[in-house]
């Protein structure tokens, strides 16, 4: 797994938190019961000294131990019995001042031994969802309800129809997936085409895909990204900073809407260095852009940043007609019926 620091961090800290919640609350009961019934309080202090009877007993010779041993254990079992019984009389159940953790099998920690506990692997997954920037859109956009039936079959011109193009695109996200983090498959892609065409349903599902193998995603469009980089330079903001670090220490970044922020060289500067950053450093990228041939990138980008493009993405054409209007129009029948 290959979380961000910050989301190993945060994750850490709330099962610490949880940890010392339990033996809190568990503290407070038995102080109490202590209050309400000072039986308890001795039988407590009776188990407590149990450990060491057993150890004095073992100093007293192997004559008899078996048996001395055996009826100090009886004697922990009635107490125990005792204790039972008496939180069952005043209403409690017999777990009712124990330290009562919400993962029994790792006591909280996020391990069992040196492995990590599958409640630790939950979180973490959780808390990247929460920090990608995608929110519910994780949930509504993946792989299993991406239709390719909104895209016409019919071939222009000898070509390939959008559905059979987008069958490619589809399979070939699975496929970046399915190799994600293996040595060798840092790859960034590149998609091209019109709004409404599947480009962001698309990252989106990859990036759920990602998340789920272990890795944090962040996504943003480009305008929030020039935004974040304004306010960690002009003035210096802690909080921009660090968000603005994960665009280039994510496991993979998904850019949405490249070409719509306001071209300066603030901008071109800024989205050079983290394309340069990444690819250096072999952190993948996905980029999502309205911009469609050559002229239209040679006129927003410098060279510096088109050579990047071209040199170290892989780029696939979205094409066909308006998918959000055509899902529009088949909800806006289903409403009608």
């Amino acid at each position: 797994m290959e979380y961000s620091r910050q989301i190993v961090e945060k994750v850490l800290d709330e099962f610490a938190k949880k940890r010392q919640n339990a033996v809190n609350t568990a503290q407070e009961r038995k102080e109490e019961m202590d209050r309400i019934c000072p039986q308890l309080k001795e039988i407590d202090k009776a188990l407590s000294m149990t450990g060491m009877k057993i150890f004095s007993s073992s100093l007293e010779g192997k004559d008899g131990l078996e048996k001395r041993i055996k009826a100090l254990r009886k004697e922990s079992r009635e107490l125990l019995d005792d204790k039972k019984r008496i939180l069952k009389l005043m209403g409690k159940p017999e777990n009712y001042l124990d330290v009562n953790y919400s993962c029994e099998k790792c006591g909280d920690t996020g391990y069992i031994g040196i492995n990590m506990c599958t409640c630790m692997k939950k979180a973490l997954a959780k808390c990247a969802y929460e920090s990608s920037g995608l929110g519910e859109a994780l949930a509504e956009q993946g792989f299993d309800n991406f239709d390719l039936s909104f895209y016409s079959d019919e071939k222009k011109d000898g070509g390939i129809s959008p559905r059979d193009n987008m069958t490619y695109v589809l399979s070939e996200a699975k496929d970046y997936v399915k190799k994600f983090g293996k040595p060798g498959n840092s790859q960034n892609l590149l998609f091209v085409g019109s709004t409404g065409l599947g480009k962001t349903h698309l990252s989106t599902a990859i990036a759920k895909g990602v998340i789920d193998k272990g890795y944090d995603v962040v996504y943003d469009t480009m305008q929030n990204i020039m935004h974040i980089f304004e306010l960690s330079t002009f003035p210096k903001d802690e909080s921009a900073s660090q968000d603005a670090e994960r665009y280039t220490q994510s496991s993979l970044l998904i850019i949405d809407d490249l070409g719509t922020e306001l071209k300066s060289r603030f901008s071109q500067n800024v989205l050079y260095n983290i394309l340069n950053t990444r690819i250096m450093s072999g952190k993948p990228m996905i980029i999502n852009t309205n911009l469609d041939d050559a002229k239209e990138f040679q006129k927003q980008y410098d060279d510096r940043i088109n050579s990047r493009l071209i040199g170290n993405f892989r780029t696939f054409k979205f094409y066909g007609d308006d998918i959000r209007l055509k899902k529009a129009r088949k909800n806006a029948r289903k409403a009608q019926k």
